[in-house]
């Protein structure tokens, strides 16, 4: 289900941290910052690798109805998805529809991961994937529009934004997985204890011993 951007928000200052390191505002080139780290070759194929997701909006406007489709596998270096859990490209499917007050885009994200089960830590894999209905304006009518500045429609932005997102939610190796026990630490999915997992409020412990007089 696609993701309500209120929420996205709040991600950017701290997941944006990997892209101030590289020395790049917004994934575009500051050269007399970026050169000296990252060298300019590197610096214009990181750029390059972004192509797919840079589209000429004032085309599509011209003609409402008109669409364009994206299809690529972004690394995520140049993209600014940093991630423990990532394991791969970014997958982009898109679809750019032309609107009368904007550019509709519609299709998914897909990302490559792996990680622990959170309940049992086995290790387990596999591809986030998560549906994108996003609305982008030249003039911002809607708010939760993306902006087209100068003509162009960036992607960037918010597919780094849903990667992160479905990055970030833990994993399970099966919905029924039954986990390690609190005890002993053995794995319940493949076998049993006779542990006593009983959970209690130590907090009423004092009244463990009383008895009530019901005459």
């Amino acid at each position: 289900a696609p993701v309500n951007r209120r929420v996205l928000g709040l991600l950017r200052p701290r997941h944006l941290i990997g892209i101030a390191k590289a020395g790049l505002t917004d994934l575009g080139v500051r050269r007399s910052q970026a050169t000296s780290s990252l060298g300019t070759d590197t610096i214009i194929c990181m750029v390059n690798e972004l192509r797919p997701l840079r589209v000429n909006a004032i085309e599509l406007l011209r003609q409402p109805g008109t669409e364009r489709p994206v299809d690529a596998a972004i690394p995520a270096e140049p993209l600014g998805v940093v991630h423990e859990r990532l394991d791969g490209d970014i997958g982009v499917a898109l679809v750019l529809a032309s609107m009368n007050d904007g550019i509709v885009v519609k299709g998914s994200v897909r990302a490559p991961w792996s990680s622990a089960c959170r309940r049992c830590l086995k290790d387990v894999a596999g591809v986030a994937v998560v549906g994108v209905d996003e609305l982008y304006q030249i003039e911002l009518t809607d708010e939760d529009a993306y902006p087209i500045e100068n003509g162009q429609l960036d992607l960037t932005a918010m597919v780094r934004e849903l990667a992160l997102i479905e990055l970030d939610a833990e994993q399970v190796c099966a919905e029924d997985c039954a986990g390690l026990c609190p005890a002993c630490g053995i794995d319940l999915n493949t076998t049993s204890c006779e542990c006593d997992t009983t959970v209690t409020d130590h907090r009423w412990s004092a009244l463990d011993g009383l008895v009530l007089d019901d005459s």
